[in-house]
């Protein structure tokens, strides 16, 4: 996610210039052939073109709206995580209840787990190995249980229910705010669950398709019915017209893979780093990590 908006539109250009470049370059070259080699029989009808750039318009429109739905519908989750993360720690020091001794050992217990699984979640979705800076907050003998599992996320939410469900047997915490405490689990368990049907569905290959192809079609045949009213000013309205396309197609492009690391990438690692700032904070931890900075113009 970028700080400095500029990062983010150069980002996006170097990956659209090409494109921009080569459809200016033709239009330059159609009007040579219709001013100078008289070939008059490259003029389409406006019309037609007219219909065309409308129908890609609409067609962009419903792209780059899912695209956004997915993205939006990720930093959602995110954000559910963050409260979520916040509201199982603050409930463990309110529900529990036994000695004080035994009571910060489980809570901080709840807390370096609970942050474990953020930082895994956040690398499994990124494809990273999963257990960077989750691995700083299991014991040597958990960190031996959720290496045997294939989803590591999900076997930390096994031992989150494990130690709550343990303390409910040992009498510390009375039933009914045992299973607000399930339920915030639940909740876990579903924001992991959406991530990964985002990350796991991808977006219609034969729809994207579709509109690379209609861009093309559109680009080839707007250049041919502006010459013959326009001239040579066909030429930058052009370039003006197919750079505003293949931008919103780039945007488009960018936003549907909310989980890849890109540039307009959900912060997650930066998310995971708060929700470990202020549960460490919570359980007044002796060491508290800094915040993570801005790097190359955008948070990762």
């Amino acid at each position: 996610m970028y700080v400095k908006e500029v990062f983010s539109i150069w980002r996006l250009l170097k990956g659209i210039w090409v494109g921009v470049l080569a459809v200016t370059s033709y239009a330059a070259f159609v009007f040579y052939l219709y001013q100078y080699q008289n070939w008059h029989f490259l003029v389409f009808p406006i019309s037609i073109i007219a219909i065309v750039g409308t129908a890609l318009s609409l067609l962009l429109g419903f792209r780059t709206n899912s695209a956004y739905d997915r993205w939006w519908e990720a930093r959602r989750l995110w954000g559910a995580i963050v409260n979520d993360s916040r509201t199982l720690v603050r409930q463990s020091i309110a529900f529990i209840k036994t000695d004080p001794v035994e009571k910060k050992k489980i809570i901080d217990n709840i807390a370096h787990l609970q942050i474990a699984w953020c930082y895994a979640l956040c690398n499994t979705l990124r494809q990273e190995p999963v257990l960077i800076d989750a691995n700083l907050h299991l014991e040597p003998e958990e960190l031996e249980f959720v290496s045997k599992h294939q989803n590591i996320p999900n076997a930390i939410i096994l031992l989150l229910e494990q130690r709550i469900t343990a303390a409910y047997d040992k009498g510390y915490i009375t039933p009914i705010l045992f299973q607000s405490l399930d339920s915030t689990l639940a909740r876990l368990t579903d924001s992991m669950g959406g991530c990964e049907r985002i990350k796991n569905t991808i977006f219609p290959t034969q729809y994207s398709f579709y509109v690379h192809l209609t861009i093309f079609i559109f680009t080839l045949i707007l250049p041919m019915g502006l010459i013959d009213s326009i001239g040579r000013i066909a030429i930058p309205i052009t370039f003006v017209i197919s750079f505003l396309f293949f931008y919103v197609e780039g945007i488009s492009y960018v936003m549907q893979t909310p989980f890849e690391g890109n540039h307009n990438d959900i912060p997650m690692r930066s998310l995971s780093r708060t929700i470990e700032i202020n549960l460490l904070q919570t359980i007044e931890a002796d060491l508290i990590p800094d915040k993570i900075l801005p790097k190359d113009g955008y948070v990762m």
